[in-house]
């Protein structure tokens, strides 16, 4: 094949993608491996700043050109892989996005399947579940609480963290439940601060469905949620959550089922609804402990109705 075959293709590719693009593709339309090295060797007209992928310039790459060699590294468009974290912010417009420090990372969020792995300047993001894809000047980016969430986690700056979610709850909408979710028990526990500017943001997350997240993250076993439980066919009380191997109960509203629940023998912990986001750590230990050291009270007589 000569160099008239491909020539044409490869200038689309370079129009459409910015000039960045990967070994495969450039493989895919026609160019020869040895003329892709001939033009990455060092001082060349192309070059390769990262595995796999090629830029067809010799210069600094921009910003666009920086978050598109991420996301070809990480396998896109071929795999679902998208831009997270403080780049994601920046292309929505979050104006708190840049990192004060400077630091040039692209982070990429792709499936826990994915065997791609942090390599430099690129940070790669691992879950079970991708969110909807979200397109910003035509790259596919992570929605913001998500994009928010992974930025705070690997953050070193509270105050960075800070302006964040005062500008996402105070000016873009979002819900505090979604971002309370999004950021998770794990990331609550790990940064105290976190958890402090959401009260100064005057966030009250729905405390029972902060629960729910933070018993599933931290790998629990699931509860009845909601439950209405009868002692020998009476009613006995509603908590917010009950394991009904364990007999441990958990009450976010110090009801009055609480007190005859322990007096049967039952462990209850009672949870200050404010407690999930300041110390959520505290709050797994307990629920894990406490499962860990049961069963209490007189199951054979509890007759467990799920909830909501």
């Amino acid at each position: 094949m000569t160099r008239n075959d491909y020539t044409l293709a490869l200038r689309k590719l370079a129009r459409d993608q910015d000039r960045v693009t990967t070994i495969g593709q450039l493989a895919g339309i026609g160019v020869p491996q040895s003329f892709v090295r001939e033009r990455c060797k060092p001082g060349g007209r192309w070059q390769r700043p990262l595995p796999r992928v090629v830029v067809l310039h010799s210069e600094p790459l921009t910003e666009n050109q920086r978050r598109r060699a991420a996301l070809a590294f990480a396998g896109h468009p071929a795999d679902e892989v998208m831009i997270t974290g403080a780049a994601a912010l920046a292309l929505h417009g979050i104006e708190a996005a840049p990192l004060p420090s400077g630091v040039p990372v692209v982070d990429v969020l792709v499936a826990s399947m994915s065997r791609i792995r942090t390599h430099t300047w690129v940070r790669v993001h691992h879950t079970r579940r991708l969110p909807a894809t979200g397109w910003v000047d035509a790259l596919p980016v992570a929605p913001m609480a998500r994009a928010a969430a992974d930025g705070v986690s690997v953050s070193c700056d509270p105050e960075w963290a800070g302006d964040v979610i005062r500008e996402l709850v105070g000016e873009r909408g979002i819900r505090p439940g979604e971002l309370a979710e999004a950021l998770g028990a794990e990331v609550l526990g790990r940064r105290p601060g976190v958890a402090r500017f959401l009260g100064e943001a005057g966030l009250r997350p729905p405390a029972h469905g902060l629960l729910r997240t933070m018993v599933a993250r931290a790998g629990l076993r699931p509860p009845l949620w909601r439950p209405t439980l009868k002692l020998d066919g009476v009613f006995l009380a509603a908590p917010d959550a009950f394991w009904p191997r364990d007999g441990v109960v958990l009450d976010l509203s110090r009801g009055a089922g609480g007190s005859r629940m322990e007096a049967l023998g039952l462990r209850v912990l009672h949870v200050a609804p404010g407690a999930l986001t300041r110390h959520p750590g505290q709050v797994v230990a307990a629920l894990r402990g406490a499962l860990t050291a049961g069963p209490y009270g007189p199951l054979e007589r509890i007759t467990a109705l799920p909830g909501g």
